[in-house]
């Protein structure tokens, strides 16, 4: 017999031989590619659904991400959206004898109340100085001496100035 084409493939059947057309000579048939890029897409199109759909479900105005879309930014770098919640109440809350906790507005605000005075850790968002003034006030009378920053960002630091030169400010230099 002669040379058989690299196309076609002896194939022994018992007592005869049969040529075959050999339809793929890789490493993977065509069936995987395929099997393959069926997974693919319906993957493809089962997350651009899922994103469609998270995409209709957040309140109008909203971006994801927790920002304020373009042209809604309010002047003074507040960053606040328009049509937000109004911000929580404070409320404060005893942790020990002499510590408290002062919860609302995103940030925790620490009072511990010693002999003397108070120390307050970190002071929440720009505007609520007053609030935590009033309700330091409900659990005791001192003066409030030591206010100390966690770090810089201007939710815990922004209040500060309300407390006026008269206050111990304690931070870290690298922070």
């Amino acid at each position: 017999m002669g040379r058989t084409s690299h196309r076609f493939r002896r194939l022994d059947c018992g007592h005869c031989r049969r040529r075959i057309l050999v339809y793929s000579t890789s490493i993977f048939p065509r069936r995987y590619f395929m099997r393959r890029g069926i997974l693919l897409g319906a993957l493809l199109a089962i997350f651009v659904l899922s994103m469609t759909l998270a995409g209709l479900q957040a309140p109008q105005g909203q971006r994801r991400g927790g920002g304020a879309p373009e042209g809604q930014r309010r002047g003074g770098g507040e960053g606040q959206r328009r049509g937000a919640p109004a911000p929580q109440p404070l409320e404060i809350q005893k942790v020990k004898d002499n510590l408290y906790m002062i919860t609302g507005e995103g940030v925790n605000t620490a009072v511990f109340v010693t002999d003397k005075a108070v120390t307050i850790v970190d002071t929440k968002n720009p505007g609520n100085g007053q609030a935590i003034l009033d309700k330091i006030k409900t659990v005791t009378n001192k003066p409030i001496a030591t206010i100390i920053n966690t770090h810089t960002h201007a939710d815990h630091t922004g209040s500060n100035e309300f407390f006026g030169p008269n206050v111990e400010f304690v931070a870290q230099i690298k922070t």
